[in-house]
């Protein structure tokens, strides 16, 4: 599937800042079942460095202007060519331990109710292998919460959301990463683009990824109760959503402000 991506990310301060500096990871991961076309990122009134490759894949820029000003804009553009992965995720060259995916955070921290939650699935599961609960997990994140938009924040933890039963996709992802881990899997948030079936666009998409020994990374997006596909276009990952954030910045001189962001993922004909 070719797919065809415009994203506009505005920030506007409440006072001009004598400094910027972000870090912006908004470049589609490398792997085999991904062709990147063009992709192109532009930072008004910015010089951007070199890109770098992190140790878990993702690729960074940083950005940086001493322009006194009171906004920035980050400009994404780009086409690509995905295939159905049926969720495996291969190809990408990664450094560190899988292992490292079990380490908790605090938005990612099991409860007691979170335990109990796994614990029952785990005894209804006990014949199937890790991969098999996976499934039945993902599934089981999708029957228990009630998607629902406003109930939730950026710090909302994968305790409140289990126990309020709403949220959006990121708080799907954390719930999924915090059962996940208690059952030894290793476990991390994905953030990237997702084109659904009834529609031609949609903001950025949040969902995770577990690790299995002798098959890998395979990705699971429980606010749907499926895996990925051509629809998905992988771009960061990290322990939880703060940890994966596609742009961290630092400005001097300035206080508050809002930000306006506009995403189109579109399907283009085959070239």
């Amino acid at each position: 599937m070719y797919l065809k991506i415009n994203h506009i990310t505005k920030y506007k301060y409440e006072k001009p800042f004598l400094s910027l500096t972000q870090a912006i990871k908004l470049f589609p991961t490398n792997h085999k079942d991904l062709k990147v076309i063009k992709w192109n990122i532009t930072v008004k009134n910015a010089s951007i460095g070199e890109k770098i490759i992190e140790s878990n894949g993702d690729q960074i820029v940083i950005a940086h202007t001493s322009k006194i000003n009171k906004s920035s804009e980050i400009i994404v553009k780009g086409e690509v060519k995905t295939s159905n992965n049926n969720g495996k995720i291969s190809g990408n060259k990664e450094k560190i331990n899988p292992l490292v995916y079990l380490r908790e955070t605090e938005l990612t921290k099991a409860d007691f109710g979170i335990k109990r939650f796994v614990s029952k699935l785990l005894l209804k599961n006990k014949r199937k292998n890790k991969l098999s609960f996976a499934h039945s997990l993902n599934s089981a994140i999708y029957d228990y919460i009630e998607y629902s938009s406003g109930t939730s924040d950026i710090s909302t933890p994968a305790k409140d959301i289990y126990s309020s039963r709403k949220g959006v996709c990121q708080d799907f992802a954390h719930l999924m990463i915090s059962s996940a881990i208690y059952a030894g899997i290793p476990a991390r948030y994905v953030m990237g683009y997702f084109l659904p079936e009834n529609t031609d666009t949609e903001a950025t998409h949040a969902w995770v990824e577990l690790y299995f020994k002798n098959v890998g990374w395979i990705a699971f997006d429980p606010s749907n109760n499926s895996s990925t596909n051509e629809r998905y276009l992988r771009i960061c990952s990290g322990f939880d959503s703060i940890s994966a954030a596609p742009i961290k910045g630092v400005a001097i001189g300035s206080s508050d402000e809002e930000l306006d962001v506009k995403i189109s993922v579109q399907q283009i004909p085959q070239q």
